[in-house]
């Protein structure tokens, strides 16, 4: 199997019909709109598949190469010609180099097909007999795509893995945003093409081998005493980001035999049952950036980037600013691809897809995903944008922790012993989000650095803030048995709640000037 010229890649075409495309015939036929995958988190990957694909092979070289490829897409014979130098790259199997897999491979362990998802219990879990949600012995055999889409999902996201079992280039579980069209009947295309920049954008060196780009096609740069040690940007090409392989991993062929995929249910005439591995892979270390991910960085330039992870909670209005403009403090910086188009192509109509798993070491605790809206906004008006928000998470972010702080005083006598709620700020977070985006889509339409236009929109703002957190202070804390509750510490609680509603530091900045311009008292 053929990654770029064999049909296995899932589509929904703009016809309401299903159909299975090789990676060279995503503009083809009745327009593909979406990739269809039997796991989220195979979804995200076959985006970043096709994303790195095209950002490698078919890079438009300035911003005008990409307006016409934006407007004009390439078909069959372009895609084929494009792809060609890499055909033999993406080889899934066969003696030489095979997609995401070591190079060479001699006395590794074998270890079941199953340890290639993320999610899978790990050995230590299933010897103590605690696989109570994802439970062993259900994926014993996949077909070629869903193996390889198993195998670039796991290479991609590597958390820790156990002694010298390496992490991806962006760490375990690394946030991923991608552009997308918020028109339903945007193309497959459209979406992918939102996220590949201009080569003079990305502005990376040219590439000398093509093993510096894609591992696998050259010895690994192992990382045991007898290995490279790290691996850096500077000791192989930036592009190898999309193609990071920390796992040394050969997929067994030798045990297939015709039957069914067990994630997929497709019959197959081949299937993998076991993979063998070895630790000390690829060691990504220094100043890597992908461009699909967002990163923190450090102010003084003393430490290297720190990705962004999936978290719990997930990703929601408080992390809209970091995700779609990045902060001043560039902590975090949104994602490279997302910052080239707030600053190049500020499209309207395009929402970020966010998405990436909440990593407790080597366990997968939840996959996020969630959308938020981008707006075109002129680069000058993006600072003043930029304060205006912040300001308003700033008083969510008091909201929030007030709420918390006087729901457990209301509960309990001794608030500081009895732990942390975090069900209690997150109500907040979440109910709040439909007012943030409403209020979001108008401030887009005024001078951001005219006050007077900004006031009636800090004032509606703070009075919903502070309605909310009074609401769900009576349903958390008013809705138990009357029995149960200790009157005076719940009155005396919401009296301090009301009061640091009204007098917090970033409630008072922004009543400030809404009494300025409209004369009302907090």
């Amino acid at each position: 199997m053929n990654l770029l010229t064999t049909p296995w890649l899932t589509v929904l075409r703009q016809d309401g019909s299903e159909d299975v495309i090789a990676a060279n015939a995503i503009t083809s036929g009745s327009p593909p709109v979406d990739l269809l995958a039997v796991r989220p988190d195979f979804r995200g990957a076959l985006y970043q598949f096709l994303i790195g694909l095209l950002q490698t092979a078919y890079a438009p070289a300035d911003q005008d190469e990409w307006r016409e490829r934006w407007h004009q897409p390439p078909d069959l014979a372009a895609l084929k010609a494009a792809f060609a130098p890499y055909v033999d790259a993406f080889e899934l199997a066969g003696k030489g180099p095979a997609f995401m897999q070591d190079f060479d491979l001699p006395e590794a362990e074998q270890t079941e097909v199953a340890a290639l998802l993320i999610d899978a219990p790990g050995g230590k879990t299933v010897r103590d007999n605690l696989d109570h949600f994802v439970h062993r012995g259900v994926v014993e055999a996949l077909c070629p795509a869903c193996a390889s889409t198993a195998l670039f999902t796991l290479q991609i996201n590597a958390p820790s893995g156990g002694v010298g079992h390496r992490v991806s280039v962006r760490g375990g579980g690394p946030l991923t945003t991608l552009l997308l069209p918020a028109d339903p009947a945007a193309t497959l295309w459209q979406k992918l093409w939102l996220n590949v920049m201009p080569a003079d954008a990305l502005a990376y060196p040219p590439v000398k081998q093509r093993g510096d780009v894609l591992p696998w096609t050259v010895s690994t740069r192992t990382s045991d005493a007898r290995g490279v040690g790290d691996t850096t940007p500077e000791s192989v090409h930036a592009l190898q980001a999309y193609w990071s392989m920390p796992r040394r991993i050969r997929l067994d062929w030798s045990e297939a035999e015709g039957a069914c995929c067990d994630l997929c249910g497709a019959a197959s005439d081949t299937l993998v049952r076991h993979y063998r591995t070895r630790n000390y892979g690829t060691n990504y270390t220094g100043a890597w950036l992908h461009p699909l991910t967002p990163y923190s960085l450090d102010p003084k330039g003393a430490n290297p980037p720190l990705s962004i992870k999936g978290q719990r909670g997930g990703v929601g209005y408080r992390h809209w600013l970091g995700l779609v403009l990045g902060n001043d403090d560039h902590q975090p910086d949104a994602a490279q691809a997302v910052r080239h188009f707030q600053a190049r192509v500020r499209m309207p109509g395009v929402r970020l897809w966010c998405f990436g798993y909440d990593m407790d070491n080597m366990k997968a605790r939840c996959w996020y995903d969630a959308t938020l809206p981008v707006h075109a906004v002129a680069p000058e008006q993006q600072p003043g944008l930029a304060a205006a928000v912040k300001a308003w998470l700033d008083v969510s972010k008091e909201a929030a922790d007030l709420l918390h702080k006087w729901v457990r005083a209301a509960w309990f006598e001794r608030p500081g012993d009895a732990g942390l709620a975090p069900a209690v700020p997150q109500s907040f977070w979440q109910q709040s989000e439909p007012t943030f985006y409403t209020l979001l889509d108008q401030v887009t339409k005024v001078d951001v650095y005219d006050e007077s236009a900004l006031a009636p929109l800090h004032r509606d703002w703070l009075r919903a803030s502070h309605g909310l957190a009074l609401r769900l202070f009576d349903d958390w804390v008013l809705a138990a048995p009357i029995e149960g509750m200790n009157i005076e510490r719940v009155v005396t609680a919401r009296s301090s709640l009301i009061k640091g509603l009204n007098t917090a530091k970033p409630m008072k900045q922004l009543w400030q000037i809404v009494n300025t311009y409209e004369k009302e008292v907090a």
